[in-house]
């Protein structure tokens, strides 16, 4: 994967990225390559699938005119394509300008069309594309170098931009014609370089640590010392709380309420921790899925609601600020970070939102499945710094009983039973269970590393061999490894069945020469070390049985 910081998962279970010049689209139930879309001459830099089923049924179909899967992917010289994944074929190019393009989004939740398609095009321009035909619909530029975009999932006239030096709200984006408005626009100092950030590590109590960042949005321009929103990584609208938005920084997240035009919850990593790369937040559950630069994963749901109250020594406030705390639930594996292997990207399930793929630069796809645990005991005997998640009191209008060891991972919403007003009245003298979640990798997709490779076929398909054949194709190929001493590896792929890998055997520790197959369960492999001082080399020969390794 070079170059293509993009992915997209839609409601299918379909994952699409960028790969070079190339976009594949990856089964995550199977970890299966089902399409790879050949037409772009540059890298990939976006890809974005439509995402929701409702939005192909909201416009009419029939047999002889079905809906199909579309998916845009953009490149570095600013060419977009629209395919038809299904088919595999370009139904649309689109060229504006020669430069990458910054961000781009399907408009699913609207009924004029099925095939708008908003982009940024740099330096400062959103347009509305006619993804079908490739028509402009309206232009609009803004005074500010545009970076990404959101949009209201509450209210689809309001959307956000994010720009160089503020975040610029529009409230009357319509698909028929262009914001008439230049937005209002607000600025926000990075936490890094504003002096009040440094304190908040030392501030005590809720009310002290959001008074230190009420400061961070404002309608003035900061001053000229202040650094604004050039490392701010995204910046999203939360799909589970109206007028809220969230800020992705490095080494902190911080939630804005847009009502009261504040900071109300600030998620810091600690001086040791990894930094973030990229988060995405759940509409089901108040929480965030955050990938971290080592390739790991965490969950992070929102604790029960509560209000900032005043210390001892202070004055109450009369209008108390509900404040956002969000406690890490689960965490994955992190991967082997080197100077060629690092993530790139992460999607989640947009329907359950109980699985994440991550995509790594070495090629491999990583689907990490959320489970959960229960554990059964009453409320009132439950003690921890975090409040706990619960299990629904009913499941599809199954009652759950008492002594239900495992709840059906359908769905985030099934996994955990609410937040704030849910753990009241309602569910006060139930018998709760607690939850307990935890990341598990159910699939992997694995890449090849970077070439010289040697490829064989395995001997053809005869009369003698038709019971037992399977058509492998073996590869190898030479790693570096951490320590410069290179190892052998070998792939083998059963391109019977959508080029699965069938296993990885690592045979020797020099350089590889070639393979030859001598039968369809073995082969000769042959490698040469690197010369020694005297110019000698180790050559070295070995019969490899496939079915034992």
């Amino acid at each position: 994967v070079d170059g293509a910081l993009c992915s997209s998962r839609g409601w299918q279970g379909l994952i699409a990225y960028g790969c070079h010049s190339l976009v594949l689209v990856v089964d995550a139930n199977s970890a299966q390559t089902l399409q790879v879309l050949e037409r772009h001459k540059a890298s990939v830099v976006k890809v974005r699938c439509v995402w929701f089923m409702v939005y192909y049924f909201n416009y009419h179909h029939n047999i002889g005119s079905p809906y199909s899967l579309r998916l845009a992917s953009a490149d570095a010289t600013g060419k977009i394509i629209v395919w038809d994944v299904a088919t595999g074929a370009a139904r649309c190019e689109i060229q504006e300008h020669s430069k990458p393009i910054q961000d781009m989004q399907w408009l699913w939740n609207q009924d004029a069309s099925r095939d708008l398609l908003l982009a940024v095009h740099p330096p400062n321009y959103i347009v509305l594309w006619n993804a079908d035909t490739g028509t402009k619909l309206w232009k609009k530029s803004y005074a500010e170098n545009i970076l990404s975009f959101s949009f209201d999932p509450f209210d689809p006239s309001h959307l956000a931009l994010l720009t160089s030096e503020g975040i610029v709200f529009i409230s009357d984006f319509s698909p028929s014609k262009a914001p008439a408005s230049s937005g209002k626009k607000v600025y926000i100092s990075s936490p890094h370089s504003s002096p009040s950030h440094n304190k908040l590590a030392a501030a005590t109590g809720a009310k002290k640590a959001l008074d230190k960042v009420k400061i961070l949005i404002s309608n003035e321009k900061p001053s000229a010392e202040s650094v604004t929103l050039n490392d701010c990584l995204q910046l999203s609208y939360l799909p589970s709380k109206r007028n809220y938005m969230l800020l992705l920084y490095p080494r902190e997240i911080l939630i804005l309420d847009l009502e009261v035009n504040q900071t109300v919850g600030v998620i810091a990593i600690e001086r040791t921790g990894v930094p973030f790369i990229q988060v995405i937040p759940c509409f089901q559950r108040d929480g965030l899925f955050c990938l971290h630069e080592n390739g790991c994963i965490t969950l992070r749901v929102r604790r029960a609601s509560c209000s900032i109250t005043a210390t001892p020594n202070e004055e109450p406030d009369p209008e108390p600020v509900q404040e956002l705390v969000y406690d890490l639930r689960s965490q994955c594996d992190a991967i082997r970070v080197t100077k060629t292997v690092r993530p790139f990207s992460m999607v989640c399930c947009p329907v359950n939102e109980n699985t994440a793929a991550l995509i790594v630069s070495d090629g491999r796809v990583m689907i990490w499945e959320l489970k959960s645990s229960i554990s059964g005991r009453n409320v009132r005997n439950s003690s921890s710094s975090a409040s706990p998640l619960y299990s629904p009191v009913s499941f599809c209008g199954i009652p759950v009983g008492a002594f239900q060891n495992k709840l059906p991972d359908l769905s985030l919403d099934n996994m955990i039973a609410g937040q704030g007003a849910s753990t009241g009245e309602e569910l006060r003298n139930s018998f709760l269970q607690e939850v307990h979640l935890k990341f598990l990798l159910t699939g992997l997709l694995s890449g090849l590393p970077l070439p010289p490779f040697a490829i064989r076929m395995c001997p053809p398909l005869t009369t003698k061999n038709i019971k037992q054949y399977e058509p492998i194709l073996a590869v190898g190929e030479c790693l570096e490894q951490i320590i410069h001493c290179p190892e052998m590896n070998r792939f083998y792929f059963n391109l019977s069945n959508s080029s699965i890998l069938v296993n990885m055997l690592h045979v020797f520790p020099s350089d590889h020469r070639g393979i030859e197959w001598i039968s369809l369960s073995g082969f000769i492999s042959f490698a040469t070390s690197t010369p020694n001082n005297l110019g000698l080399v180790r050559n070295e020969l070995q019969l490899v049985d496939l079915p034992t390794g």
